[in-house]
């Protein structure tokens, strides 16, 4: 288990240059096997703004044209699931990456993958949020939004996720 990289949420939230025909957590939560791989198809949408699309939508996600003001329980937005099924990767909290900031988009293997993913860098080092909150506007819950943070400062609306790999 493992925070995602920048790259890794990125996908997560847009799709991709392929994606899958239906979404891909039901397959996982029903055993996803070599047998049962997906069906991939291209992404017509690999650049959408938000996870379910291209226009914002408060009924899709938490953020404060939601109205809420306050984070809610994961599942509670559905609709604004992404392709691979993924809830609320926009608004509710701020999601910490293992990645440190710096330019985006950056290699996915090599000496400038390692150096953006050094989880031995000090707490001076800023790192990149990804998602939006609860708190921000329709603009900072987009798919591309970044946010630069550091480790040391407290941000009541930050969270994280889990990426669980075999």
């Amino acid at each position: 288990m493992r925070l995602p990289n920048e790259p890794e949420w990125e996908k997560a939230a847009r799709g991709g240059v392929e994606m899958p025909a239906q979404k891909l957590l039901r397959l996982v939560t029903e055993g996803l096997t070599d047998e049962r791989a997906p069906t991939m198809h291209p992404n017509l949408q690999e650049r959408q703004r938000y996870p379910w699309g291209n226009e914002p939508d408060a009924n899709r996600a938490n953020y404060d044209e939601s109205g809420i003001g306050a984070t809610s329980a994961v599942g509670c937005f559905a609709g604004g699931a992404s392709v691979y099924g993924v809830e609320e990767l926009s608004g509710n909290v701020w999601e910490w990456t293992r990645s440190l900031y710096g330019e985006y988009p950056y290699p996915m293997s090599g000496a400038e993958r390692d150096k953006r993913e050094n989880l031995a860098a000090g707490s001076s080092d800023s790192w990149v949020l990804r998602g939006g909150s609860c708190y921000v506007n329709k603009a900072h819950v987009r798919c591309a939004q970044r946010y630069r943070y550091y480790l040391y400062l407290w941000l009541n609306d930050s969270g994280f996720r889990v990426v669980v790999s075999p």
